[in-house]
C-alpha cells in the first residue's frame, strides 16, 4: 500500500496547480508576452470572514480548492483501495463511498509543511540521531487519515464542490480553510490515525443540532510525525502510535477528502 501511496504522491496529488507551478525554474516559467495573447487575470481570492476558527489570517483561493475525481479516475482508485485497505476489517468494509475530492494545496500552504519538516529534520540530527534515523531522512512522514463530518457535500449528486463554504458546521471546509488550526485541534492537538474509519473530533464538534445533511468524511493526509513517544509528558513531535496526536498543524498536509453516503 506504501508503495500505491507514493506513487500517487509523486504525481503532485497533493499540491495545486498554483504550487506545481511555482516550483518550475524560473526559465520555464517566463514567457513572451505577445499582442494577442494577454496575460490571464489574477486568481479571484477572498476571505471567509464568518469563520472564528481562522487564526492564520492567509487568503485561500475559495475557487478551486477541490477536484472532484470521478468515478475510474486512476487516483480515485488508488485512494479508494488505500481507505478500505486501512479500514477496521479491509474484507467486509461496508462504507459505501459518495465522493472523492483531490485537495488544492496552496503554495504557502505546502511551504509551511516542508518547513516543518526541515525543522523536524534538523532537531532529530542534533538531539537523537542514533536512536530515530527516520526523521533524518524524511521527518518520519506517515500516510493518516482525519476523520470528520461535512456538510456542503450533501447538495444535488450532480452538483461538483470546488471551493470551501461558508457553514461554520461544515468541518472538513473548516479544517483545510484553516490548516488544522481550529479551536479544537489547537486545545487538544491535531488527532490523526492509521484507521480510516476513527472519528478525529469529539461527537460533540462535527455534529450539529438540526442538520439533517451531515455526512462523514475522512481527509487523507501526508503527516510528519518526527519523534513518537506513548508518554505525553515526554518531549516529543506527536503522541501515539496507531492514533496520534500532532502538536503543530503544520505537520498535516490534507492530500483528499473521502465523501460517504
Amino acid at each position: 500500500m506504501n508503495a500505491i501511496w507514493l506513487s500517487l504522491k509523486e504525481k503532485g496529488s497533493c499540491a495545486g496547480k498554483m504550487t506545481e507551478l511555482a516550483w518550475l525554474p524560473e526559465k520555464m516559467v517566463r514567457r513572451k508576452s505577445t499582442a494577442t495573447s494577454p496575460p490571464p487575470p489574477p486568481p479571484q481570492m477572498e476571505e471567509l470572514h464568518e469563520n472564528n476558527e481562522l487564526t492564520d489570517g492567509h487568503y485561500y483561493n475559495t475557487t478551486n480548492t477541490f477536484q472532484e475525481l470521478g468515478i475510474g479516475d486512476p487516483s480515485r482508485n488508488i485512494v479508494e483501495m488505500i481507505f478500505r485497505a486501512s479500514s477496521t476489517n479491509p474484507k467486509k468494509c461496508t462504507r459505501k463511498i459518495k465522493r472523492v475530492l483531490k485537495v488544492n494545496n496552496s503554495v504557502d500552504t505546502l511551504a509551511e509543511f516542508e518547513n516543518y519538516r526541515e525543522n523536524v529534520m534538523k532537531s532529530s540530527y542534533k538531539m537523537h540521531h542514533r536512536h530515530h534515523p527516520r526523521n533524518i531522512v524524511d521527518g518520519n512522514e506517515l500516510l493518516q487519515f482525519y476523520g470528520t463530518t461535512m456538510i456542503c457535500c450533501s447538495n444535488s449528486k450532480t452538483e461538483q464542490i470546488y471551493r470551501l463554504c461558508r457553514d461554520p458546521s461544515c468541518r472538513v471546509c473548516r479544517v483545510v480553510q484553516s490548516g488544522f488550526k481550529t479551536c479544537y485541534n489547537t486545545k487538544n492537538g491535531v488527532r490523526v490515525s492509521v484507521n480510516s474509519e476513527q472519528m478525529s473530533e469529539d461527537k460533540t464538534v462535527v455534529i450539529s443540532k438540526g442538520k439533517k445533511k451531515v455526512k462523514r468524511a475522512v481527509i487523507v493526509c501526508r503527516t510528519i510525525a518526527g519523534r513518537v513517544v506513548e508518554d505525553e509528558q515526554e518531549e516529543c513531535d506527536s503522541v501515539g502510535i496507531k492514533s496520534m496526536i500532532l502538536r503543530n498543524p503544520a505537520a498535516v498536509l490534507p492530500c483528499f477528502v473521502i465523501v460517504f453516503e
